[in-house]
């Protein structure tokens, strides 16, 4: 009983058994798989940039709709892109997440970093702006 038990998890761990090609253990393959010359992204990197992806689609679909309860979005882009206004405008926090999305895709999807440091900068930048854009803004009510 205890052969088949130890022979069956060592088929899992080493990826050995009905079916299987590959003798690599599981916890033996690096972060990023290379097939040849192509590298494919690990799944944690590949996690982040969705993420980094969906922060600028939400933050882009947020402002559609501030544009829209305004007063409509054609009135309200001219407003706030052609006559922009730091206090009253939010078309900066939409080019902010611009930045973010770029500063970060091209450092962990295109240069494929493994240092915390962007991500620190990009949030503290964001964050500095953000706070002195809530105590500059004027009120709307």
């Amino acid at each position: 009983m205890d052969s088949r038990c130890s022979s069956s998890a060592d088929s899992r761990l080493t990826g050995r058994g009905p079916g299987s090609n590959n003798g690599t253990p599981i916890g033996a393959r690096g972060d990023s798989c290379e097939v040849g010359e192509k590298k494919c992204i690990s799944d944690v990197r590949r996690t982040f940039c969705l993420f980094v992806t969906f922060d600028l689609l939400f933050i882009t679909m947020l402002w559609i709709i501030e544009l829209n309860v305004n007063g409509g979005i054609q009135k309200q882009l001219e407003k706030e892109v052609l006559h922009y206004d730091y206090h009253a405008s939010f078309f900066d926090i939409f080019l902010l997440a611009v930045f973010r999305f770029a500063a970060l895709i091209l450092a962990y999807a295109v240069c494929k970093l493994r240092h915390w440091w962007a991500i620190a900068i990009t949030t503290a930048t964001s964050c500095a702006f953000l706070i002195v854009k809530v105590i500059l803004s004027k009120a709307v009510f």
